[in-house]
């Protein structure tokens, strides 16, 4: 186009006055010398320059610019270079004239990581390294004897390659990272003695790109390394793998061990045990387990070992409102126990079905006793099944040298919530983990709603009875937190609550989370019985002695119907005494009536039935905080729809003998809902929340405990009526920005404040209240307008309540982000305490 728009500018001057040819020359010269640069300069957002001067192997699938640019400067191509990858790097570092040798230590370490991956996908190493087909039965044709003996060879080759670039990768990146401690006993090292001291050195974007390499690198070690002690495959060359015996103690049998996480060894669960020595080629590898049983599992070869190990570079947590983080040195792993309970629909109907199947004589000789004796409680009892752990990988020496040469790798397995800081080189540095990986995992695996709404509406067997879920190994130095659910509910409710638990480093560091199951269509006096018995039963095996710091100070948090036990469990009184008021007002005869209590006392035995009405306070309590709480009933129970509903919960089947031949005989003569003490136990949790039900009418004014603290927080469906609360009490309100109004909400509320239709004059909408603390007693006239739309204020507040928030939500405000920050300020307050 040059060319062609120069030739018609001649022509039209030769038309006119012929130019000289001098000029004409100099004319094509000045035309043409702008586009023979080499260097063009073009703006661009700021955020591109950031990626590129930062990406690198790792996170672009190709080399960094200080890489890309020292190869250039030796004249080496990258593809050539990866190609011939021994000579390169030989003509690289006779390339590199600045005496000062840190720098060149990043490069190489992405060379060798580049390498590697390079290898990985090569078809030689694929299939040693890709993971087994899902088809067991699927195969490609197969190869000759001498074809297939030939393809062994390259495979080993490659495996062999693959594991030397992975770590010489770790051994270049580890001596950058820690330059600054290692000795210098390099050519040169003398002359270049100007080292910065590394705490007052900023990081650099070379230290990010180094750090991700050897966090990749020990990732892929660590992982393949895994893979290759449970396997048969040699997935790293030629691999011979050596368990060492690790001593054992009276505890180890017990199953007690494994609930409460006791070390077996000697020493602090901090400590770092020596479990296998790995020999790769002419590498040795020793793997280092924490000094706490459920992590030793694995090295003991027990029936608990650790089933799966997974990177969560691996893993894309979706569905938590933040990913906890601790930012810090090693890769976050989560390994898993193959016996780890799970709970899923197919499990729940396959459940149900077999119970149907069953005969009368099998459901009646399964618990010919009637009761749940100690060893079942705790068989529901269910320790963490995903342990986090932090793989960090240590080569030995200490200098520079030493490190590279190295034949020796240590690979650490630490427990993230126990150990918060490594020694590395005589310093110490933060250690990485993520905290939401395995609470994730176990909430994808576990079809908790779906469970807990079916649990509601079909009919169950005798051994749906509540659960307890340890979400990670047991701390007896970390306070207890109790999470009950409400009707038709699951432990799924707590997780935006739980998630910011752990992403809050004084509440992760002081509280573990402990989250209870129970199907809510027993009835509530039932249930509360199994669940302090459950939990009551979890305090004792995991220190039976009650010395632990565990065992002091727990709170309970409870939506709900679980508010309506959870207070339950915090009271002394005996419901016994309440129990003739009602019977006043039955309709039934007394020979009626005595049938009832006669068959109630046959199916249970009158001391257990005594254990029903007998409150007694769990003693580990000492703070509770209620969600929404029905205390004393709602008439939303009564409405057409949710009698409707009420008609489809069953009660299960077979709980500890509430239904006899003799009950269900009395439940089809009689109208049991007409009689109290039948009532009570022959009606479903659902119905029982009714305020016209015998149990609201029993329990409405129960007493807690005076040593408990607790804490009132009720949610109001009406903004309007939030905001006047406010402005009766504007200290104590918080204002909602949780969402942005739209376009048109703010056009409606500038319209209404100004009459001019200028852009300038626009206000932006006034900000909802998103919640008020109460300090003083609310006007009659608000409390009876204030409500959930199911759970009225009048139902939910609790006098002496140390302190009450109003919520501008609906009834399931367990999962308000203004309900979640209120928690964690009374847990910080209650640390402080």
């Amino acid at each position: 186009m040059i060319f062609a728009s120069l030739g018609k500018q001649v022509v039209t001057h030769a038309t006119k006055t012929p130019l000289p040819i001098t000029a004409v020359l100099l004319l094509v010269a000045t035309t043409l010398l702008p586009a023979c640069s080499v260097v063009s300069v073009e703006k661009q957002a700021t955020a591109k320059t950031i990626t590129a001067q930062r990406g690198n192997i790792v996170t672009d699938d190709k080399l960094s610019s200080d890489t890309a640019s020292a190869l250039l400067s030796a004249g080496l191509n990258e593809q050539a270079c990866l190609q011939q990858f021994d000579l390169c790097l030989t003509q690289l570092t006779d390339s590199i004239l600045n005496k000062h040798y840190r720098p060149a230590l990043a490069i190489f370490a992405e060379l060798h990581y580049a390498k590697a991956r390079q290898l990985a996908d090569s078809q030689s190493c694929r299939s040693a390294l890709d993971r087994p087909p899902l088809d067991p039965y699927y195969a490609n044709a197969p190869l000759s004897d001498e074809d297939a003996k030939a393809q062994q060879e390259d495979t080993n080759l490659c495996l062999t390659a693959y594991q030397a670039r992975l770590f010489d990768a770790v051994k270049s990146s580890y001596t950058y990272l820690f330059y600054d401690s290692l000795d210098h006993d390099f050519e040169g090292a003398a002359q270049s003695d100007s080292r910065t001291p590394s705490q007052t050195r900023i990081p650099t974007d070379s230290d990010i790109q180094t750090q991700d390499i050897y966090n990749a690198a020990s990732n892929d070690v660590i992982t393949q390394l895994y893979r290759s002690t449970e396997n048969s495959d040699n997935l790293l060359g030629n691999t011979k793998i050596e368990h060492l015996p690790i001593a054992s103690t009276d505890r180890d049998s017990n199953h007690q061990a494994s609930i409460a996480n006791r070390a077996p060894l000697k020493g602090k669960a901090i400590d770092q045990v020596k479990v296998m020595k790995v020999h790769i080629d002419d590498y040795n590898l020793d793997i280092y387990l924490p000094n706490e049983n459920n992590y030793l599992q694995n090295a003991n070869k027990q029936s608990s070992a650790l089933a799966d190990l997974v990177s969560t570079y691996e893993l894309r947590l979706s569905g938590l409102n933040s990913i906890s983080k601790r930012p810090g040195l090693g890769i976050s792993l989560v390994a898993s126990l193959d016996d780890r309970y799970t709970t899923t629909i197919r499990q729940l109907l396959v459940s149900t079905l077999s119970d149907r199947l069953a005969s009368e004589d099998e459901r009646t000789n399964s618990n010919a006793d009637g009761k749940d004796n100690d060893s079942e409680t705790s068989s529901r009892i269910y320790p963490t099944g995903h342990l986090l752990l932090t793989g960090l990988i240590k080569p030995s020496g200490d200098s520079v040298l030493d490190v590279l040469n190295s034949r020796q790798l240590d690979i650490h397995l630490y427990n993230p919530y126990q150990t918060e800081t490594v020694n590395i080189l005589n310093d110490d540095y933060p250690l990485a983990a993520n905290f939401s990986a395995g609470y994730g995992l176990w909430l994808a695996e576990n079809q908790l709603d779906s469970v807990g709404y079916l649990n509601l509406i079909t009919r169950q067997p005798e051994e749906r009875l509540p659960k307890l879920f340890m979400l990670e190994p047991y701390d007896p130095d970390k306070r207890v937190l109790i999470m009950l659910h409400g009707l038709a509910s699951s432990p799924a409710t707590w997780v935006n609550l739980t998630n910011d638990i752990l992403n809050d480093d004084k509440l992760r560091d002081n509280y573990q989370v402990w989250q209870i199951f129970y199907p809510t269509n027993l009835p509530i006096l039932e249930n509360r019985y199994q669940i302090q018995r459950l939990i009551n039963s979890t305090y004792d095996k995991t220190d039976p002695e009650g010395q632990n710091r565990a065992s002091r100070n727990s709170v309970i948090v409870s939506h709900s119907m679980g508010a309506i036990i959870a207070r339950m469990m915090l009271s002394d009184d005996n419901l016994v005494n309440g129990l003739d008021k009602l019977n006043d007002q039955d309709t039934l005869s007394n020979n009626e009536k005595q049938k009832i209590r006669d068959a109630l006392k046959a199916s249970f035995g009158e001391e257990e039935l005594k254990k029903r009405f007998e409150l007694q306070i769990l003693p580990q309590v000492d703070t509770a905080v209620f969600l929404s709480a029905p205390f004393r009933g709602t008439d939303y129970a009564d409405r057409w729809f949710t009698r409707a509903l009420r008609r489809i919960v069953y009660l299960p089947v077979g709980l500890v003998k509430t239904f006899t031949d003799n009950l269900a005989t009395i439940a089809t003569q009689g109208d049991l809902a007409e009689n109290p003490l039948g009532a009570l136990y022959l009606q479903n949790g659902a119905s029982q929340l009714s305020d016209k039900s015998s149990f609201i009418a029993l329990t409405k004014d129960i007493a807690i405990n005076d040593r408990i603290t607790y804490h009132s927080i009720i949610a109001n469906n009406d903004a309007d009526i939030t905001k006047g609360l406010a402005q009766a009490q504007p200290e104590g309100a918080k204002i909602d920005l949780s969402q942005a109004a739209t376009e048109k909400e703010s056009i409606d509320d500038s319209t209404a404040i100004t009459d001019t239709s200028s852009d300038e004059s626009k206000l932006p909408p006034e900000p909802l209240v998103a919640a008020v603390t109460v300090d003083e007693d609310i006007s009659q006239a608000l409390t009876e307008r204030l409500s959930d739309g199911i759970v009225p204020y009048t139902s939910a507040h609790l006098d002496g309540a140390a302190s009450e928030t109003i919520i501008n939500g609906g009834h399931s405000i367990q999962t308000n982000p203004q309900t979640i920050l209120t928690l964690r300020r009374i847990l910080h307050k209650q640390l402080q305490e």
